[in-house]
């Protein structure tokens, strides 16, 4: 067994992969799972906004679908 170290504090939930793939993954989803930057937190509450002040101006997913398909 090899031990391997890191010297990037990483916070791992789980400190036992069955493989380098597994342990891979891992790291993927953790880091996807990071915090938004403000300016993305703005993007996401502007259109919060915009769907509390216009509920009806909105799409189905089958509507999109449905106009992809005509162009």
């Amino acid at each position: 067994m090899t031990t391997i170290t890191i010297a990037e504090n990483i916070n791992l939930e789980k400190n036992h992969f069955e493989s380098v793939e597994e342990f891979q993954a891992h790291l993927l989803l953790s880091r996807q799972e990071e915090e938004l930057s403000e300016e993305h937190k703005a993007i996401l509450d502007d259109r919060l906004e915009e769907e509390k002040n216009n509920p009806n101006n909105k799409i189905t997913l089958e509507e999109l679908k449905k106009s992809i398909r005509r162009s």
